[in-house]
């Protein structure tokens, strides 16, 4: 069992490893413009954003809410020690 005897590994970029369909729609293949990045990228900030401002306003009345709870208790306990 020689290692080197076997054949080396086609590399996965390989259109003829792909089966006949896939090879058929190489040839076809084109480079998208700056315009369409551009768009793809724009939709996923805009979801970003959208997941950033559901955060802070499901976050922020909680942390507003544990706020005026925890003064109440803490003047009670200032005024315990005293």
């Amino acid at each position: 069992m020689d290692d080197q005897s076997a054949p080396p590994p086609e590399s996965p970029d390989d259109p003829s490893d792909l089966g006949e369909p896939i090879a058929e729609l190489a040839d076809l293949g084109w480079t998208p413009g700056s315009r369409f990045a551009n768009k793809v990228t724009g939709g996923i900030e805009r979801r970003l954003l959208t997941g950033r401002l559901l955060d802070v306003a499901w976050t922020a009345p909680l942390l507003v809410l544990i706020e005026f709870l925890r003064v109440p208790f803490e003047s009670l306990s200032t005024n315990r020690r005293k």
